[in-house]
């Protein structure tokens, strides 16, 4: 295993023992194998750099995010974006599971393309911590791009290794919205027959915030709008998500401000005032608490990424 202190350290929130094989670049990607029994605990919860998915494939994972804990079991998958909280890990001592993690600027990059993925699994993906059992063909897949995500962190001597490692940590995605669109999606309508009262209203609820999230903040107008009581979305978002609604709506709008200073073309003035803040400072400080920086440093930041290598669209702009 490598050592080096800066590629091992996104395996250090799974405790480094365990972490047989992986591959890294730094602020980028990372994706590994985790096998073996230990127990973690935290001084002081953690959050983690990156948004990680693990996919469990022998034993059981329990841990304590945000003060409630989840346990997961072999066959299944497990989502844990950038605002979880951590305070403690436990591994069974049949443990074994694969990991891949990126920085959360290049998710939004991959949704923020034109593809095929349903609006439900990039809301997934950003505020659910709970995933899927899977079948076996599914862990055979996802075990297989994973795989394929180590040895391409691994090709140092590859000219292109970023762009690759980006093409197959999207693969890796495409064929988890694959399992989503084959359970909920359009091309199964009588999922729709058979979903819950509960599922369609979440399902509506995701429509709308992706529809008005530049203008409505509060959660009575999607109340309103789904002729329900904000109390009785509060609940159902809650029981979906394990977040409150407040804090998916204030997500979201970090998320579109994210694309927003993504457009070379748009002031910060004018972002705020699209998003609708009474000015640039409450935009500013809105930014700033819920990223940890300003958006002037946000809009610097991407030059380190690959956003700022891969081609624009036709006319120069980014889609907001």
């Amino acid at each position: 295993m490598n050592t080096d202190k800066k590629t091992a350290k996104p395996a250090s929130i799974f405790g480094n023992k365990n972490v047989s094989r992986f591959g890294y670049i730094d602020e980028f990607l990372f994706a590994g194998e985790i096998k073996g029994g230990d127990h973690i605990v935290y001084k002081k919860a953690r959050r983690p750099p990156y948004h990680l998915v693990i996919i469990i494939l022998e034993g059981t994972m329990s841990t304590i995010i945000n003060g409630k804990e989840y346990k997961f079991h072999g066959r299944s998958y497990m989502n844990m974006p950038t605002w979880s909280e951590i305070a403690e890990i436990k591994y069974s001592d049949d443990f074994h599971a694969l990991v891949a993690a990126t920085d959360n600027t290049i998710l939004e990059d991959i949704f923020r393309n034109r593809n095929p993925f349903p609006p439900d699994f990039h809301f997934r993906m950003a505020h659910s911590i709970q995933g899927d059992i899977l079948t076996e063909e599914v862990i055979s897949t996802l075990h297989r791009d994973i795989s394929d995500l180590i040895r391409a962190l691994s090709a140092k001597d590859h000219h292109f290794m970023q762009e690759l490692c980006y093409a197959y940590f999207y693969i890796l995605l495409t064929d988890m919205a694959d399992i989503m669109w084959k359970r909920y999606g359009k091309g199964s309508p009588s999922r729709y027959t058979d979903m819950k009262h509960s599922d369609v209203l979440m399902r509506e609820f995701v429509k709308l915030l992706i529809e008005n999230i530049e203008t409505e903040t509060g959660v009575s107008f999607y109340a309103e709008k789904l002729c329900i009581s904000k109390q009785y979305l509060s609940l159902i978002v809650k029981d979906k998500t394990r977040v409150p609604v407040s804090t998916i709506i204030s997500s979201l709008r970090v998320d579109r401000a994210s694309r927003l200073l993504r457009d070379p073309d748009l002031s910060i003035q004018q972002i705020a005032s699209r998003l609708s803040f009474s000015d640039q400072s409450s935009f500013g400080k809105f930014f700033r608490k819920h990223t940890g920086m300003s958006p002037l440093k946000y809009r610097s930041s991407l030059r380190k990424t690959l956003l700022s290598l891969r081609p624009e669209p036709s006319g120069g702009k980014l889609p907001g």
